[in-house]
């Protein structure tokens, strides 16, 4: 809406000069300086110092791009700042620094910063002074207004400017410039100091909206593929979403993230629209998912981006790292639930995640239910359609094994079960108890080792009597299980 309402007033200003106005002699608007600045720093100071830094960079050519920001000695909250660059061409139009809204020669690239072409007024209406210097001619801003001078560069451009910066809004601006991922080939100086060339942890292209040059001006909103380039927050920084290495607002993921291309912004550069953060956010977690701690997963960011998220091998690790191993709750199977709670898994309630993000967890069969992977608890002749094993094909050491659990139910409890016999890794359970009937599987159960089938009987015979594996009744069935088989004499 504010670009619009920026190309509007542009073609208000371009039509009046056409016509009454160069009759009159005088323009539709007349801007206040007061109030630019007021409206230019609602974010602070520190942010209008990106401008001449990203204008600099986006011109051809340049190599090197040279800042100085420092107090004035003897004047309170004032702040000097200086920005040199080699650019061949230098700049271009000495109007463009005191003209709002004119178009920019940027406006139709989408992997060039510039769109409203007034970063420059933003900065210079919170300066008492001021000078451009450049290969076209010079302009100086000061207390009388502004003049044109003869001064020129051979290459490239110098701003200067004067700034009401009080000492804390000062440092605000180094931490920020600072922050800036410069790039590659432009070396870019800070107060004397180099600002290292970063190395991303991770890259992705991704489509994601951006701003081209419209047909009747202004702009429109487009989606194209770009670069996404993934960095480490360093000490004192707080993860940012970057356009083409310039900072133009917070993240809630633990990592800064620079776009290559425009990014949908306000007019005064203070903001991105919650839609486009929160895709961003999304393509951040598909692309670090399988680099997510467990620590990170737990951030609020990641839950929102499960809502939206495509990447099936992702959305399994971003919840492998939320959740670790973990079924979903059945509320018709309450002994499975138990079972995988006893088995080490997390049970995921409904209410634990959103509706979008569950139907990208079921699309990505991120989860199962508890009744997929752990017995309910009875004995069915073929548990998950997996046929029992026959007593004619019962291995010598099976037929121990049934009469030595036969001996061991009518000692510990007083039954003397059925036994029963699977075979299959992908069943949920070593062994299971139900009616009247003790099974095993033997795929996950060593049937001659004397302690584990131990251990899994004194497990199996206290669900006789007690039916809940999670109460103290079961606890207290199992102890006295245990204390009871130091009487039986048989073994394996």
């Amino acid at each position: 809406m504010l670009s619009l309402l920026a190309a509007q007033l542009q073609h208000c200003a371009t039509h009046q000069q056409k016509g009454h106005d160069m009759k009159n002699g005088t323009q539709w608007f007349t801007v206040d300086k007061a109030g630019l600045a007021a409206v230019a720093t609602r974010r602070g100071t520190a942010p209008l110092i990106l401008e001449p830094v990203q204008n600099a960079w986006d011109e051809e050519g340049v190599s090197r791009v040279a800042l100085t920001l420092s107090p004035v000695e003897g004047r309170r909250a004032q702040a000097q700042l200086r920005v040199e660059d080699d650019s061949p061409d230098g700049f271009r139009d000495l109007a463009d620094a005191y003209t709002l809204y004119k178009q920019s020669y940027k406006i139709g690239n989408p992997e060039q910063r510039g769109r409203f072409n007034c970063g420059e007024k933003f900065l210079l209406s919170v300066a008492s002074e001021a000078s451009i210097i450049s290969t076209t001619g010079s302009i100086f801003f000061g207390p009388d207004g502004r003049k044109l001078g003869r001064k020129k560069t051979e290459t490239g451009s110098i701003l200067t400017a004067t700034l009401k910066m009080r000492r804390t809004e000062l440092d605000d601006a180094l931490v920020l410039l600072r922050s800036m991922i410069p790039p590659q080939g432009i070396e870019t100086v800070i107060n004397g100091e180099v600002l290292e060339q970063r190395k991303s942890i991770a890259e992705g292209v991704r489509t994601l909206q951006t701003e081209i040059k419209g047909e009747e001006g202004g702009f429109r909103l487009t989606r194209r593929k770009t670069s996404l380039s993934i960095y480490e927050v360093l000490e004192g920084e707080t993860p940012h979403l970057y356009e083409m290495g310039i900072p133009v607002d917070k993240l809630d993921c633990p990592w800064h993230v620079d776009v290559s291309q425009k990014v949908p912004l306000s007019v005064d550069r203070g903001s991105v629209r919650q839609a486009f953060r929160l895709d961003v956010e999304r393509h951040i977690a598909e692309i670090m998912a399988e680099d997510i701690s467990d620590e990170e997963a737990q951030g609020g960011w990641i839950g929102t981006a499960l809502e939206s998220m495509e990447d099936t091998d992702a959305i399994r690790a971003v919840m492998l790292a939320r959740v670790g191993k973990a079924v979903v709750f059945n509320p018709l199977a309450p002994e499975s639930n138990k079972r995988a709670i006893d088995a080490g898994y997390a049970v995921i309630h409904g209410r634990q995640f959103s509706k979008a993000a569950w139907r990208s967890i079921r699309s990505a069969d991120a989860l199962t239910p508890s009744s997929s992977m752990f017995d309910d608890g009875k004995v069915e002749s073929s548990p998950d359609g997996i046929p029992e094993i026959p007593e004619s094909q019962w291995t010598p050491a099976m037929q121990r094994l049934s009469s030595y659990t036969q001996d061991f139910a009518q000692h510990a409890c007083g039954v003397t079960p059925t036994v029963k016999f699977w075979k299959d890794s992908g069943l949920g359970f070593a062994g299971l108890c139900g009616g009247n009937a003790i099974g095993f599987n033997v795929a996950k159960v060593k049937i001659t080792d004397q302690f584990q089938v131990d251990q899994l009987l004194i497990h199996e015979c206290a669900h006789f009597k007690v039916s809940d594996h999670l109460t103290s009744a079961f606890y207290n069935e199992c102890c006295r299980i245990g204390a009871r088989l130091r009487t039986l004499e048989a073994t394996l």
